[in-house]
C-alpha cells in the first residue's frame, strides 16, 4: 500500500511500555565479562499541542533485572514520578525541565526516563511512501557517577502501509540513529572520561485513522571506552527495544 494516508486525529494522552533486553560485555585489562540486564518502563504523558513542542507526563514503572535477578526498582526511586518536557523548534529534541538537570547523578528517575526519547516522535499530518525527515536528540545520564552527555541524529523514513487481520491499516515508519556519547568527573579519586558511539533501528506502526502509534521494534548498539590513569575498560552493549502504546 503506497498512501499517502492523513492522518485524521491527534492524540494528545499516551500511555507507554518500554522493554530493553541488552547483552553488556565488558573488557578491562585483557578480562572479559559478560552481563545481560533487563530493564522496564511504563509511563503516561500528554502533548500540550499538535506541534509536539511540550509534554507533561508520569513515570509510573521502572525496574532492572541484572542475570538472573528479579526485576527491582533502583535504590532511591520514587514512583510515581511528575516530568516535563519541551522543546523550542521541531527540529529539537525535548528536553527535560522535570526533573532538573542538575540532578542527573543524584536522581535515578533522571537517568531512567531518557529512554522516553524513543517514544517520541513528531509525525508530519500526511504520511507518503518513501517521506523523510530527522531530527537531533540530546541525553544526559550517570554511569557509575560520571554524567554521560550523548547528542544523536535520527532519520525517519515511511516505508509502507499494511492491512492488519483486523481490518486497520498501519503505517510502517522506520527509524535510524547514530550518535556520539562523551562524559569525565572523578571516580574512586582518580579521573575518568568516558566516550562512545551508538547506533540503531527503529520500526514504528502508526494507525492513520487515529494518528496513535501502535508500537516500535528495533536494536541499538552503543560502544564506550573509559579510560583513567590506572586502568582502560571497553563497554559494548547490544539491546533488543520493544515499545507499545495503550489506548
Amino acid at each position: 500500500m503506497a498512501g499517502p494516508w492523513a492522518l485524521q486525529a491527534f492524540p494528545a494522552s499516551h500511555r507507554i511500555a518500554l522493554t530493553t533486553q541488552a547483552t553488556v560485555t565488558i573488557t578491562t585489562d585483557g578480562t572479559t565479562r559478560v552481563d545481560t540486564v533487563q530493564a522496564v518502563l511504563g509511563a503516561s504523558y500528554a502533548w500540550a499541542s499538535r506541534s509536539r513542542l511540550r509534554l507533561d507526563g508520569s513515570l509510573t514503572d521502572y525496574r532492572v533485572a541484572f542475570g538472573t535477578q528479579p526485576p527491582a526498582m533502583p535504590s532511591g526511586l520514587q514512583l510515581p514520578r511528575a516530568f516535563t518536557a519541551q522543546a523550542a523548534k521541531t527540529s529539537e529534541s525535548l528536553a527535560f525541565q522535570l526533573p532538573a538537570e542538575s540532578s542527573a547523578c543524584t536522581d535515578p528517575a533522571f537517568s531512567a526516563m531518557q529512554g522516553l526519547h524513543e517514544a517520541w516522535i513528531r509525525l508530519p499530518d500526511t504520511l507518503k511512501t518513501g517521506a523523510e525527515w530527522s531530527d537531533t536528540v540530546r541525553t544526559l545520564s550517570c554511569r557509575d557517577r560520571i554524567p554521560l552527555r550523548g547528542i544523536a541524529t535520527r532519520r525517519f523514513r515511511v516505508v509502507r502501509g499494511e492491512l492488519e487481520a483486523n481490518g486497520r491499516v498501519v503505517v510502517l515508519i522506520d527509524r535510524f540513529a547514530r550518535g556520539r556519547t562523551v562524559g569525565d568527573g572523578e571516580q574512586f579519586g582518580e579521573l575518568v572520561a568516558l566516550s562512545g558511539e551508538s547506533s540503531g533501528t527503529l520500526r514504528y506502526a502508526v494507525d492513520p485513522a487515529t494518528g496513535q502509534v501502535l508500537r516500535a521494534a528495533g536494536t541499538n548498539v552503543l560502544t564506550l571506552a573509559l579510560t583513567s590513569s590506572r586502568r582502560k575498560q571497553h563497554v559494548r552493549q547490544e539491546s533488543q527495544i520493544v515499545l507499545t502504546w495503550n489506548p
